[in-house]
């Protein structure tokens, strides 16, 4: 029986789309491994998003001894891989369905490169517990300049209402208690099947059962198009008190440049909203330093911007070129500054994280089990995450004492 072996790189919609893959290959009759030295066969499900991270797995690609199938969003750099991997077999995101014929492609040592697109409404998945991966959508209507992903994932694709549903209806029999509902950007569901994130999530609710969704990632100029209704949606005990928004820079200029669909302000005035309905919600954002064309006085509103609205969670990357898009033709900030600059942003996304987590400490907070490691980790009703000393099934829930905290996590023991 051949082995395979998934390695996922990226977002939760690409560790959703490595569920969907083991789910067909398990139906075909292939052994799922724990460990690539276990398998036959690697599957290398990639990122795109940064150039350090395209280049780390680009390198893992050409030292692997084994037969391999390229997947994920890497696949949009077609002269990089056959100038660099001998033989590659390649499955684009829109072609999943076909991954069997890659595995054997591989395993025969063929060429092959599969990016036809498909619809994957029908397409088995593996379902998960405790944690759920449902993707509600691909593609976005953004145009950013410095978005490499816009070219893996052209095309905005909403997956129908009543197949969601049935995703998680047919999770939540198998245990799920988290619902991670991703996509590129859940802002854009519904736009081109004549509906909406807020009629999904208003169905979704709906939803008999103990768990929890968690609401992927959306745009700021979504939220401020949602307006109240996705603050009242939140509020729902159905939903984590979390909230994904990247706001990318704290310069409207920069912002500008950067092509993105919404201001600084319009930020802004949604973490005042949603903190003013749900005061212990969970702001997460994401910030590019090192943008062309960045001044130090730019660079510096986006320190402010951290300082005064004080994120939970920040996800930071250094800007680089991304070939294919509008920034590459743009002339770059030397690798020192952006370094530097890097440097500066972290330490303060640190201290402020660091600080919201500590005022935990000493308080106790129900939390439901969803990893094993040392201890098992969990989260809180707004998402923070918790390490708790002792074993705890996974799924159930526990009342937890906060005794420290650092700046990604609250750490504590059963009460």
């Amino acid at each position: 029986m051949v082995r395979v072996y998934f390695k996922t790189y990226g977002c939760t919609l690409n560790q959703a789309d490595t569920d969907i893959m083991k789910g067909i290959v398990e139906h075909a009759g292939y052994e799922l491994a724990d460990k690539s030295t276990d398998a036959d066969v690697i599957i290398y499900n990639t990122c795109t998003v940064k150039g350090a991270t395209e280049n780390k797995i680009m390198e893992e690609m050409k030292k692997e001894k084994k037969p391999f199938v390229i997947a994920g969003c890497i696949y949009v750099n077609r002269e990089r891989i056959l100038n660099e991997i001998k033989n590659p077999v390649v499955v684009g995101p829109y072609a999943l369905e076909k991954i069997c014929t890659a595995i054997q492609a591989a395993l025969e040592g063929k060429t092959l490169w599969l990016d036809r697109q498909e619809d994957k409404r029908g397409i088995i998945r593996n379902i998960t517990a405790p944690i759920l991966r449902i993707p509600i959508q691909e593609g976005c209507v953004g145009n950013c300049a410095f978005c490499q992903t816009k070219l893996a994932r052209p095309f905005l694709r909403s997956y129908p209402l009543k197949t969601i549903k049935l995703w998680i209806e047919e999770g939540l029999k198998k245990g799920a208690k988290e619902i991670q509902i991703t996509g590129m950007d859940s802002g854009a569901y519904g736009l081109d099947i004549n509906s909406s994130l807020i009629e999904l999530l208003d169905e979704l609710v709906k939803t008999e059962g103990d768990f929890r969704i968690r609401l992927g990632m959306i745009n700021p100029q979504h939220v401020a198009r949602f307006d109240d209704e996705l603050v009242e949606l939140i509020e729902n005990k159905k939903f984590y008190k979390f909230i994904h928004m990247p706001v990318q820079s704290g310069s409207e200029k920069v912002c500008k440049d950067m092509n993105r669909p919404h201001t600084v302000g319009d930020f802004r005035k949604s973490v005042k909203k949603f903190r003013e309905k749900i005061p212990d919600i969970s702001i997460a954002t994401d910030i590019i330093v090192g943008y062309c064309g960045e001044t130090d006085e730019e660079f510096k509103e986006t320190l402010q911007l951290i300082d005064e609205v004080r994120p939970d969670i920040v996800n930071i990357s250094k800007f680089t070129l991304r070939k294919g898009t509008k920034a590459e033709k743009v002339k770059q900030l030397p690798t020192e500054t952006i370094k530097q600059r890097s440097r500066i942003c972290s330490e303060l996304i640190r201290k402020v994280c660091e600080e919201n987590n500590k005022r935990y400490i000493g308080k106790t907070v129900e939390v439901v089990a969803l990893e094993k490691g040392e201890g098992t980790k969990g989260r809180t009703d707004n998402y923070k995450q918790v390490v708790m000393d002792d074993e705890v099934e996974l799924g159930k829930r526990v009342k937890v004492k906060i005794t420290d905290a650092n700046h990604g996590s609250l750490f504590g023991g059963i009460c």
